[in-house]
């Protein structure tokens, strides 16, 4: 996705450049800074999946298209309100965000806090890249992030229905909830097939133990949560 992303910029500062020699701005000289990843790629966040906890931070990797500096350079966020629909209690921006010297990756941070309208709906925290420090923004396509933060539980992406044929079967809140539980890991998706499959045995062993001990755990139809689990155990 860089080297795309660079690509297409690079063609575009080109332009830039050669409509200056007209007396047009030129932007050749710059220094810009974006995130990794696209505007239309949402992080989703769940303080459901982590009980306990009141807040949390939610890291967003950022590149540039420059030459290699040798002094840590610095750029500016500002939330976005025309998008943002959380509260302004319910975050708070990395308030120094900057590139290492000599360096074209960083991240930067928001820190989410858990709010009552969280138990009742997602809400959004759109930050932007603007113009400030020493970076100008790069490509409008990855100037902008929008972390949607609840309190409900939901199905996550790494859920799917290769996940569900393999390991544990049709998702359900209840289930995700007992998985939560069962082995304190609620996000699965940088995790290789050995760490999965390890994950699922040791729910498939909480729920027999469940059952042993007379406490069989039930979906909400009645039926039992370990005849709908395709792993082998």
């Amino acid at each position: 996705m860089k080297k795309t992303i660079i690509l297409a910029f690079a063609a575009a500062l080109l332009g830039a450049g050669a409509c200056s020699e007209q007396g047009l701005p030129t932007y050749g000289d710059g220094h810009y800074v974006y995130f990794t990843e696209k505007s239309d790629e949402i992080v989703r966040f769940s303080f459901k999946t982590t009980p306990g906890e009141d807040t949390r931070t939610i890291r967003l990797a950022v590149e540039t298209v420059t030459r290699t500096t040798d002094r840590t350079m610095s750029y500016r966020l500002e939330i976005d309100p025309a998008k943002t629909t959380a509260p302004s209690e319910a975050y708070d921006l990395d308030p120094n965000p900057v590139i290492q010297a000599g360096m074209f990756t960083g991240e930067t941070y928001v820190t989410v806090h858990r709010t009552a309208v969280m138990d009742e709906k997602e809400v959004d925290i759109a930050v932007r890249i603007v113009e400030g420090g020493d970076f100008l923004p790069g490509p409008t396509t990855n100037c902008l992030r929008i972390i949607r933060v609840s309190n409900i539980i939901s199905q996550p992406d790494w859920w799917n229905q290769d996940f569900a044929d393999a390991f544990l079967g049709t998702y359900s809140n209840k289930k995700y909830e007992e998985f939560i539980k069962a082995t304190g890991v609620s996000d699965l998706s940088e995790m290789d097939n050995s760490e999965i499959t390890a994950l699922c045995r040791e729910f498939v062993y909480y729920l027999r133990e469940q059952r042993d001990r007379g406490n069989e755990i039930r979906e909400e139809d009645g039926s039992s949560m370990l005849d709908g689990i395709n792993i082998n155990a």
